[in-house]
């Protein structure tokens, strides 16, 4: 008798567990909204104190079935017009002209807002992301943007500091309820880039920043010639803003010497003449009221003093008291 021998094979399936932790890369966060600042119209008045304040919107969105808890910051350096320059930073003009300006957060702990590269990346909150991805959790900050000191040398022109997303990012980590809040600070899970523009258009003005004190020529003697008083007038342009300045005067004899009057009072029919007088190259010359022989400058975006100069060729008059009034004129 023969026993042959049967073979059987077959295929042992061992099964093999594969998993992830339940939070990795369950949550995910982004910039949704930012609207560019702009500052507006910046005169003399605002060169150095205006402000913007524009809301950030950013949402994060937990794909795991339990909930997350995200630490978010969000940080800016300098912008492409030099990225390493914080404090102040700069938008930049075509003439290459600077203003500075400043940009915070609400509830700011830090005095200046840095990084992506330089300076300290700005914590900004730590909350509850539910789960699910049809349920993001949408939260704002709100950006301001305050033009600085040492504006005055601005010119007129168009300004701005762009942003990109090498310059500007929410950056965010999972941590538990438990951990430190802030631990984006020093450590990112994930990184949203965003972009914007701080923009602002510096225009030409001229302020009278110091007006002419009346000048009082005080008791004169009937037989005095060539009586002189002065004052002065201070100016302020907007740097490199071409400006005139003339004086009107009320009692205006017409005349090329631009002679005026001094009137007296009640009925006394007299008129003392009397002159406005200006510094130039050419030592002083009369004072013209705007349509000719005025005084021409330029600004520089500081205060600049021109000397007013009274004449009063005789003082032979009735006695009483003579007076006359001036009006300035800034033309730009």
């Amino acid at each position: 008798m023969m026993k042959l021998l049967e073979w059987r094979y077959g295929l042992l399936l061992l099964p093999i567990a594969l998993w992830l932790p339940s939070n990795a890369q369950a949550l995910t966060c982004q910039v949704d909204s930012f609207v560019s600042p702009n500052l507006g119209t910046i005169t003399l008045g605002n060169a150095n104190n205006a402000s913007v304040e524009q809301t950030l919107t950013y949402s994060c969105t937990n794909t795991s079935n339990v909930t997350q808890w995200a630490s978010v910051c969000i940080g800016v350096d300098g912008g492409t017009n030099n990225a390493s320059q914080i404090s102040p930073r700069h938008m930049t003009g075509g003439d290459g002209s600077n203003l500075n300006f400043d940009m915070t957060l609400n509830d700011m702990s830090n005095a200046t807002w840095g990084n992506r590269i330089v300076g300290g990346t700005e914590f900004i909150d730590f909350f509850s992301v539910a789960p699910g991805t049809t349920t993001p959790t949408i939260k704002t900050t709100v950006v301001r943007v305050s033009l600085l000191y040492n504006n005055n040398a601005a010119k007129a022109d168009d300004y701005a500091a762009a942003f990109t997303g090498s310059n500007a990012a929410l950056t965010y980590v999972t941590v538990d309820s438990s951990s430190d809040t802030s631990r984006c600070l020093s450590e990112t899970e994930g990184t949203s880039p965003f972009s914007f523009t701080v923009e602002a258009n510096v225009v030409n003005e001229c302020k009278i920043t110091t007006p002419p004190a009346n000048v009082n020529l005080g008791n004169v003697p009937a037989n005095k010639l060539n009586i002189e008083g002065s004052s002065s007038i201070g100016v302020t342009c907007t740097n490199a803003a071409p400006y005139t300045i003339g004086l009107t005067l009320f009692n205006a004899a017409g005349n090329n010497d631009r002679m005026s009057f001094m009137s007296g009072t009640g009925n006394n029919p007299d008129q003392v003449p009397y002159q406005l007088q200006r510094d130039s190259e050419s030592g002083r010359i009369p004072w013209g009221d705007g349509k000719g022989n005025w005084a021409v400058d330029v600004g520089t975006g500081e205060v600049k003093t021109k000397n007013i100069y009274v004449i009063v060729p005789s003082a032979d008059f009735t006695p009483d008291s003579y007076s006359d009034t001036v009006t300035v004129h800034v033309n730009y």
